[in-house]
């Protein structure tokens, strides 16, 4: 969870170095032995701050969607996520929660769920074509659940905006039991001042730690096994995921060009020139990169790559140094557009929180006063949009602030991890990146950049 606030400090003002590259033997880690878990306790603390949030925000009740995409806010309180169909879960002040699932979840929630509910089918929430003749009306199941007439509603998406995004017909019943239309409160989870979600616990870090060590080591073997021929299918053999939840799609992109990296693997293959993407994310992590398909020697460069990396590192490098505890998010973002040369643009924001989903929330952005806290999970993605030519270049990696004491109570939960990290942070300091004692990577390539993709030998530095 988030520490206690340290007073707002500027992003240090530091002169952003020039790049080489340099052939570089790549550091080993031992994986993590098996998947951490979360005490039962955890969930029930969780519980109880979404009812503290809930009373704040003057909320008599909180509704929280999800279906196979929009699952997070709901994993994130109760460990349940469901599989093929939706869910709701209906917090009512003062009782017992209720959890609306489909057909196939009636039996696998109560199984995995974490907190006291109870469970009621809704048969509608099932996939098409299976029986609906089971369960009784949404309106019916809300008044069993306690809602009533007069009630404020909170309804929890997956987006904290003012508009609801939640299928209508889920509004709509609200709004005939509780006589006034539901309120948007995905803030009070995911608002990067204020969310519950914003800041993760220490038990939660360590399952970050396994997911970005596992989806880099995917990446890393990617990057290692690239060869003339390949397709991408045979290259995306790499990403291994052993079972465990996406974050996002696989992606794996050859090509002259990479208009958007988005796409899944196909046929495409490998050809001197081509440039190459690849992304890979488990639920917790995520790792990118993308390079151009060359050796060092290669003799032409018409789409200005080698001076689009250039610059490229030298914001990710600028974006690293201005990382701390207490730093607001604009002078992040601040300080990536100083070091940034007007021939290409962020496609996104500079840098976003990371969660059980790829996407929280992003605090940078230009002028943002939020201030980044110890706890907060932060994914490196600076995707650069080149103003001419086709060049593409990407590298992302994800990291975690600890202020001091987390770091002591990491330490005192998982010292193997805390000594990975150090390994992590050695190798990227000895490529000269700067980094505060708040930062800690998380990824097992981090902030290593290959600029030649069949010469993966060679790695950026900075001097």
């Amino acid at each position: 969870m988030c520490g206690l606030p340290r007073p707002r400090l500027p992003a240090p003002e530091v002169a952003v170095p020039t790049v080489e590259f340099i052939p570089f033997n790549l550091p080993g880690y031992e994986l993590p032995r098996e998947l951490p878990s979360l005490p039962t306790q955890l969930f029930q603390q969780r519980y109880q701050r979404l009812e503290a949030a809930r009373e704040a925000a003057g909320y008599d009740t909180i509704l929280i969607y999800a279906d196979r995409e929009h699952a997070a806010n709901l994993g994130w309180l109760t460990d349940f996520t469901p599989r093929f169909e939706e869910a709701l879960w209906v917090q009512v002040g003062g009782q017992t929660p209720t959890l609306l699932v489909g057909n196939e979840c009636q039996s696998f929630a109560p199984a995995v769920c974490r907190l006291e509910a109870r469970f009621e089918l809704y048969q509608p929430f099932s996939l098409p074509g299976q029986d609906r003749s089971q369960s009784p009306s949404l309106t019916a199941l809300l008044r069993k659940a306690g809602l009533g007439r007069g009630q404020k509603v909170g309804l929890v998406g997956w987006k904290p905006m003012p508009e609801l995004e939640v299928p209508h017909w889920i509004v709509a019943a609200i709004q005939e039991v509780t006589g006034q239309p539901p309120h948007n409160a995905a803030d009070l989870l995911m608002h990067p001042a204020y969310g519950l979600r914003r800041c993760l616990e220490p038990e939660q870090i360590r399952i970050m730690e396994y997911a970005s060590a596992l989806s880099s080591e995917g990446l890393r073997s990617w990057v290692l096994g690239l060869r003339e021929g390949q397709s991408e299918l045979e290259a995306a053999c790499s990403l291994v995921s052993c079972g465990l939840e996406l974050s996002c799609h696989p992606m794996v992109n050859f090509g002259p060009q990479i208009p958007s990296g988005l796409k899944s693997p196909r046929n495409n293959r490998v050809q001197v020139g081509f440039y190459a993407q690849a992304a890979f994310g488990l639920v917790g992590g995520l790792t990118c990169r993308a390079g151009w398909l060359v050796r060092s020697n290669h003799p032409e460069d018409r789409d200005g790559y080698l001076e689009l990396v250039q610059n490229y590192l030298q914001v990710v490098w600028a974006w690293y140094a201005a990382l701390g505890v207490g730093v607001e998010a604009g002078r992040v973002y601040q300080a990536a557009q100083e070091a940034k040369n007007p021939h290409w643009v962020f496609a996104l924001n500079p840098g976003h929180l990371i969660h059980l989903e790829e996407w929280l929330e992003s605090p940078f952005q230009a002028g943002s006063s939020t201030p980044l806290q110890s706890g907060m999970a932060i994914q490196q993605d600076i995707i650069p949009v080149p103003q001419r030519g086709h060049a593409a270049v990407n590298m992302e990696d994800g990291l975690v602030l600890a202020d001091e004491v987390l770091r002591a109570e990491l330490e005192r939960l998982d010292p193997t991890l805390m000594q990975r990290v150090a390994q992590r942070r050695a190798v990227m300091e000895g490529l000269g990146y700067q980094l505060s004692p708040d930062v800690l990577p998380l990824s097992n390539i981090q902030g290593l950049f290959f600029p030649f993709l069949l010469e993966p030998r060679y790695v950026a530095r900075f001097i």
